[in-house]
């Protein structure tokens, strides 16, 4: 495949004199689904989109924040997160950012995400892990128990987070940052309530590398195919557990006991 790289690189930067001057500055408005959405949102989405559209013009684009999906029927989509944590950024919070995912019809192939105020990037292309430009590995070594955690989303509808023992449960208000902390080491598994493809395509590479499964808190598993049409939202109105198949599994019977 491609690199892309390189042109990222040079996207992020132009991400950065976007939105930092917002950060904490703009208002957040609500859109039809009930999150928000602010100008730097909207700046972010009509600059990737246009630089997307001429880095891969017979790629299409699926954006958040565009009514319009560009090239729907192509076999290569990217799945664009303009700015994930849009609630954060508002209130001048660190952890948001980029996510962009390209996927091949349903697998994802490729992630790309910068989170500017944190000072992390990442890319996953042709099977190699990177993070700020240097490949990364899990870590082997064991976490003490007291250091044990689940990065949760959204769930508070659907599961009471009191059976989730033995974890400390974090929000930090990013689902891609989650899942990025899920991938280098920095939690044990995560949980995010019904989203759309752009929430976890980006992060989606990374994880799979990784070995990890992703199932609803019914024990079926999440199918991507199901959500290239629009809305691009998860098929069932179900939280979906992400990290090691054995953890995901324990995950689904604490948070599905009676």
């Amino acid at each position: 495949m491609k690199s892309h790289l390189a042109f990222t690189s040079q996207l992020f930067k132009e991400y950065d004199s976007i939105t930092l001057p917002l950060h904490g500055v703009v208002d957040g408005e609500d859109k039809s689904d009930g999150s928000s959405v602010t100008e730097a949102d909207r700046r972010a989405s009509t600059s990737a989109l246009e630089r997307l559209k001429a880095h891969t013009p017979d790629y299409g684009v699926i954006s958040e924040e565009e009514e319009a999906s560009y090239l729907p029927e192509a076999d290569m989509q990217w799945a664009v997160d303009p700015l994930d944590g849009t609630a954060s950024f508002a209130r001048g919070l660190p952890v948001w950012g980029l996510g962009m995912g390209l996927l091949e019809k349903d697998h994802p192939v490729a992630g790309y995400l910068h989170f500017p105020i944190v000072g992390e990037s990442f890319a996953f292309e042709n099977g190699i892990s990177t993070r700020n430009g240097k490949p990364f590995t899990l870590p082997q070594a064991r976490q003490a128990p007291d250091t044990r955690n689940v990065m949760i989303t959204s769930i508070h509808d659907f599961i009471d987070v009191r059976r989730i023992d033995g974890y400390r449960i974090h929000n930090l208000g990013s689902n891609l940052y989650h899942l990025m902390a899920l991938a280098t080491g920095r939690c044990e598994a995560i949980i995010t309530g019904p989203c759309f493809l752009w929430d976890i395509a980006p992060a989606l590479p990374f994880t799979r590398a990784l070995g990890y499964v992703e199932r609803y808190l019914d024990g079926s598993d999440l199918e991507l195919a199901s959500m290239l049409t629009p809305p691009y939202a998860f098929p069932v109105t179900q939280p979906l557990i992400v990290g090691p198949e054995d953890l995901v599994d324990e995950l689904i019977e604490k948070c599905s006991a009676g």
